[in-house]
């Protein structure tokens, strides 16, 4: 039978498990969630919840989840121990909690980055949702975790942010704050939590014992007002500390068989709860002694330490001088070699080998694009894509972005996915050279450059390619193709002395390069 049944409890009343049903919405705390919960709703970004430990941040944490949780639209993802030892740590975590394909421990920070981004593309624009990060024991977070979150804070729409962050931390996270101001001025809502008053944690007691009540209770459990008073004050209004004493004064009631808990009894649980402490701490030193006692080898039969037993001898254990110390390890069996690896010499490397163990998958998508003033879905297939904005390559962006209406009339702002479909460009066997004034890493900058160049250049498109080495990389060039080395390189001088000095020849692409533009052949 379970023990609370004595009292006529259904359940435990003061379980230090964060129970939806047995929150207690007093003022702060309600107050608390409405803004985090409108902040979510209206994508604002990074939000924090501060406060010394045993304050409620843990139930306000399971509660804003909770309200989420039918809310189809909206994503929570809660990482409770945030203190990594490195970015690619953090980086690897982050992919698994949202649940992103292709988290390969061997890529770099920069894919696993575009991974996050491009995910969060899909999800905020492409589908509509709101994704919610939720950082428990904020004050653990690194700096650089500090930097990545930063970074992820700038992957936003015109009107909103794509991921919605929220920390929960104690005092601390305000040093942490005050040494990172670059983080910190992104904060849209920032709350201290407090400790409750003894109006709060009156009725949060009286709340919980209600709660636990069961249907056909017959006996009341009450706690006199000097008692709660005193709860009070041996807590400091502290949920968790209030819930733990509470516990100890019910287990009292049982013991003794009694209903009302006064003044004395709260004192005596009060005393009781710091014994078992200082018992505690009292037990750790013991056990540390006798580790300890053990590793310097102490002789429990002559009370000497080692030093004075015999030279090279430790509890009658034969000892090595230091610097005579060998580890002894075993070889490995023979393994005989498997038909496939016999077909290679020893001095030859593999095809199998000569693949970086950083090598991904074709991507699926080039990126994103926002829509400026004057922008057609045309214009970016011909920028992109190069060639003509044929049907096809429209129903192809339709079908990547449902979000989008009327490919006609795409509003400013708008976010735009640009699939990666592969194309039939193939460098001609005659050769040829194309002239590159830049080179980025993702759609977004590379288009940007298109932007600013043009107007000063002869005709220019962005030219997307990939391979397993270098990734998704976007080229801008000159149009026209060069039939030689020194055609190219008069080209260039042409231009002006600021976008020529970082211009460059290409002639030639790795054979297993995939090109997903289309450049003229003359």
């Amino acid at each position: 039978m379970d023990y609370f049944s004595v009292l006529d409890f259904s359940r435990e009343p003061f379980s230090n498990s964060p129970e939806p049903e047995f929150f207690y919405q007093s003022p702060q705390h309600v107050e608390c969630l409405q803004k985090l919960e409108l902040a979510v709703r209206l994508r604002r970004g990074l939000n924090t919840v501060i406060g010394d430990v045993g304050a409620g941040k843990t139930t306000i944490c399971r509660q804003i989840i909770r309200r989420f949780a039918d809310d189809k639209d909206v994503e929570t993802y809660l990482m409770l121990d945030p203190h990594f030892g490195a970015p690619m740590e953090f980086l690897h975590a982050i992919v698994d909690i949202l649940g992103i394909a292709g988290g390969n421990p061997d890529v770099t920070e920069w894919h696993l980055k575009e991974k996050i981004k491009n995910h969060l593309f899909d999800k905020g624009v492409g589908e509509g949702k709101t994704l919610v990060l939720i950082i428990d024991e904020g004050q653990k977070i690194p700096d650089f975790c500090l930097e990545i979150l930063r970074e992820f804070l700038n992957y936003e729409t015109n009107e909103h942010k794509l991921l919605q962050i929220i920390i929960f931390a104690q005092k601390e996270f305000y040093q942490v704050l005050e040494a990172h101001t670059g983080f910190a001025d992104r904060i849209n809502f920032s709350y201290d939590l407090r400790p409750m008053t003894f109006t709060d944690t009156r009725a949060m007691i009286r709340f919980r014992l209600d709660t636990a009540k069961g249907e056909d209770a017959g006996k009341e459990v009450r706690f006199t007002f000097p008692a709660l008073w005193a709860i009070y004050r041996a807590t400091g209004g502290y949920p968790r500390k209030i819930v733990g004493l509470c516990h100890r004064i019910i287990l009292a009631l049982i013991i003794q068989d009694r209903l009302k808990a006064g003044v004395a009894m709260v004192r005596f649980c009060t005393r009781t709860g710091e014994t078992h402490r200082r018992l505690w701490k009292m037990a750790l030193v013991a056990v540390l002694g006798v580790v300890l006692v053990t590793l310097v080898g102490l002789d429990l039969r002559h009370n000497r330490f080692f030093t004075e037993a015999p030279k090279g001898l430790v509890s009658g254990v034969a000892l090595q001088p230091v610097d005579t110390v060998v580890i002894h390890e075993e070889a490995p069996p023979p393994v005989a070699a498997s038909p496939a690896e016999e077909e290679f010499p020893p001095h030859v490397v593999s095809p199998a080998e000569e693949e970086p163990p950083y090598a991904e998958r074709v991507p699926e998508s080039l990126g994103w694009l926002v829509f400026k003033r004057d922008e057609t879905i045309c214009k970016v297939i011909r920028v992109v894509y190069g060639g003509e904005c044929t049907p096809d390559r429209v129903a192809l962006i339709r079908k990547a972005n449902p979000h989008i209406q009327n490919p006609d009339r795409v509003e400013p702002g708008a976010m735009l996915k640009l699939p990666a479909v592969p194309s039939d460009f193939r460098p001609a066997p005659e050769g040829g050279r194309w002239v590159a004034v830049a080179r980025r890493d993702n759609l977004e900058d590379a288009y940007g450059v298109y932007r600013e160049y043009l107007g000063q250049l002869p005709p220019i498109q962005v030219f997307s390619h990939w391979n397993g080495r270098e990734g998704l990389q976007f080229d801008i060039i000159l149009k026209e193709r060069f039939v030689d080395e020194g055609s190219a390189r008069s080209a260039i001088a042409k231009l002006p002395p600021s976008i020529s000095s970082g211009a460059r020849i290409i002639g030639d692409w790795d054979k297993d390069t995939v090109f997903f533009s289309t450049v003229g052949s003359g």
